[in-house]
């Protein structure tokens, strides 16, 4: 099968038309139509619906869907690495969960950069449960995430503690102090939960006897800057790691409130496949980067 035609699928699944994607790719709809016949044959089922919503998945090709974006983003990094070559001694992926790649780990990319100039580095940014999906397959070299749990033939290092602080503006809350009773009657910003934080803060508030469905929600966002925009706003209070808030804090957007006997730790680790020289990523970089990523964190 062409690596063309998966490609084409993929377009095709995501914008749900042939005839969209036949004109972005400026083929004709009948050509496209054939090609995507070809694969259904080739996979031996139907892979696509017509409804009133557009093209729509069988079963079939919902798992077909699955791997053709693993397969693209297989090729893709081939690519990446295969220029990188021309230039380094090959590229270096590192994969991080939002907050520590986001607010953390650029200084640190920078320094090991500096350190290792015959490498590329790569920061790719995603959940953690995606990011020791990847390294498991082999998809990543190099993992931060939060609250790691044990997994098979993956080394773990925790490598910083940060807290989960509660946040609001100056504005809308006076107090440097709440309980969690009185939390409960104020609104409250919230990631969705497959964010680390979320999960945080729900098993603490478990092992202290409550439960997140008796607060009051506002909204559940899927990314932290549009939680601090909120809050900002004075929508309402959030639980946000320090190290995505200091900008904040400086500059008196945010400011900490206190909850007495209440405290999350938001611990961070470092993961990266078992074996030596895994994928050609040197042992040198990796003990480097375990020594120097608390230094250099942003």
């Amino acid at each position: 099968m062409q690596l063309d035609y998966i490609s084409l699928f993929n377009k095709i699944v995501k914008e749900k038309s042939i005839s969209k994607v036949a004109n972005e790719c400026h083929l004709s709809q009948p050509a496209l139509s054939q090609q995507m016949k070809k694969v259904e044959d080739s996979i031996g089922m139907r892979l696509f619906e017509r409804s009133n919503r557009g093209i729509e998945l069988t079963e079939a090709g919902k798992l077909v869907y699955h791997y053709f974006l693993q397969m693209e983003e297989l090729y893709s990094n081939l690519q990446e690495e295969v220029e990188n070559l021309k230039k380094h001694s090959g590229t270096i992926r590192i994969l991080a969960s939002p907050v520590v790649g986001q607010y953390a780990l650029p200084c640190t990319v920078h320094k090991m950069s500096e350190k290792f100039p015959k490498y590329h580095f790569s920061l790719s940014i995603m959940t953690s449960q995606e990011v020791m999906r990847k390294v498991q397959e082999g998809n990543g070299y190099i993992g931060f995430v939060v609250d790691q749990e044990e997994a098979a033939d993956i080394s773990s290092h925790k490598v910083f503690t940060d807290r989960l602080h509660l946040v609001c503006s100056n504005k809308f809350f006076g107090g440097d102090t709440i309980t969690l009773e009185e939390l409960k009657k104020r609104p409250m910003i919230t990631l969705i939960e497959r964010f680390s934080p979320r999960r945080i803060l729900e098993k603490a508030l478990k092992d202290h006897g409550e439960s997140l469905d008796e607060f009051n929600i506002l909204m559940n966002l899927d990314s932290t800057e549009s939680v601090k925009a909120s809050v900002i706003a004075n929508l309402g209070f959030a639980f946000l790691p320090y190290m995505a808030i200091k900008k904040e804090l400086y500059l008196k957007q945010l400011k900490i409130v206190d909850i007495e006997d209440f405290k999350m730790d938001y611990p961070l680790y470092m993961v990266h496949k078992e074996g030596s020289d895994f994928q050609n990523v040197p042992q040198d970089v990796i003990r480097y980067f375990e020594k120097v990523v608390n230094e250099t964190f942003c």
